[in-house]
């Protein structure tokens, strides 16, 4: 595989005064995808992702900085458009059926390519602080995203036989399209302190409030597998405001971490000792911090049924994150 890319930034600052100073840049660049989503499956054989092709990137943004001896504030707002990408998935799939002149019924491990995916980034970040006295500072910051799928891409999948050969079954248009991308709060704001003592001792606190995390949706639940029986009509009893809910995106709860952190130290003779010591979410606060659909069961029957069990049998798959964690750490400069 032999890619070309390049790119190009530009951006000025603007100097109203000593304390008030204005940015903006603007940034197109070509990335080669990653091997790790060129490859459908790299371990069994040497395929490559159909209509493979340079990732597209289009940044803007534009800052106001604020200076003075006792505030420093930076408020930017920010554009980011990813188009052409590409992601692979593995997972074992139960009777996910490929309409078309032949009619295929498939079991097993599969590889799920996702091609042609455009997504975009919309937001804003403000972060300030203030010395109030010699050793007292307040901070705080603010970030508020939108990152949305902004196309519906293309979906295949590939899968593996006993005797070596690679089969491939499109499945159209995954209808993605305003979907939330996951990857963590797409908001997120901060309060806090730190008060550094003449005596070499200093402490400080941070509460956290994160919101507007989504869970991975399963891109296959949304093709025309997800209504189409295996004789290429929709299910008989398909329901389109039940099907509405099912492929609803869900979001996860609001949460509020608070961290504490400080440390001490100590000059002696041409030594110096000291500890830095921190503790974090002190309310021990149970969270998600991310998770995905499966795409075991990716049809309106099988999901139906799936989801009157409690729990679900093939239901999403959450990471947490950790409750109250210590860290402490001493050392000797010299």
């Amino acid at each position: 595989m032999d890619f070309t890319t390049y790119g190009i930034k530009a951006g000025f600052t603007y100097k109203l005064s000593g304390r008030h100073l204005f940015e903006a840049n603007g940034t197109y660049y070509t990335d080669p995808p990653s091997l790790r989503n060129s490859f459908s499956n790299s371990r069994e054989n040497n395929a490559t992702v159909i209509g493979l092709t340079e990732e597209k990137t289009i940044q803007v943004d534009g800052s106001y900085i604020y200076r003075s001896p006792i505030v420093k504030l930076k408020l930017t707002g920010y554009y980011t458009l990813m188009q052409d990408a590409s992601n692979i998935s593995f997972f074992y799939a139960d009777g996910i059926s490929v309409q078309g002149a032949d009619q295929v019924q498939t079991n097993g491990f599969i590889q799920e390519v996702l091609t042609d995916i455009d997504t975009k980034s919309l937001g804003a970040e403000l972060g300030i602080q203030a010395q109030l006295t010699p050793t007292l500072k307040l901070k705080a910051a603010a970030a508020y995203g939108q990152n949305t799928y902004d196309n519906n891409p293309q979906l295949y999948i590939a899968s593996n036989f006993r005797d070596k050969s690679i089969e491939t079954f499109s499945y159209g248009y995954s209808y993605l399209k305003d979907y939330k991308v996951a990857g963590g709060p797409q908001q997120a704001y901060q309060m806090g302190f730190e008060y550094r003592d003449p005596e070499f001792w200093w402490f400080g606190a941070t509460a956290n409030y994160f919101s507007n995390a989504y869970i991975n949706v399963s891109p296959l639940a949304r093709t025309k597998n997800f209504y189409l029986d295996s004789d290429g009509m929709p299910f008989t009893n398909y329901d389109p405001e039940i099907a509405r809910a099912l492929l609803k995106q869900e979001k996860f709860d609001d949460y509020i971490l608070v961290n504490l952190v400080g440390g001490k130290s100590w000059k002696i003779r041409d030594y110096y000792v000291g500890f830095f010591a921190s503790v974090n979410n002190i309310l021990d606060k149970t969270y998600k911090t991310g998770g995905y659909e499966q795409g075991r069961n990716a049809n309106f029957k099988t999901m139906s049924k799936d989801i009157q069990y409690d729990p679900r049998v093939f239901g999403p798959k959450y990471w947490y994150g950790y409750g109250t964690t210590y860290y402490m750490n001493f050392y000797i400069r010299f």
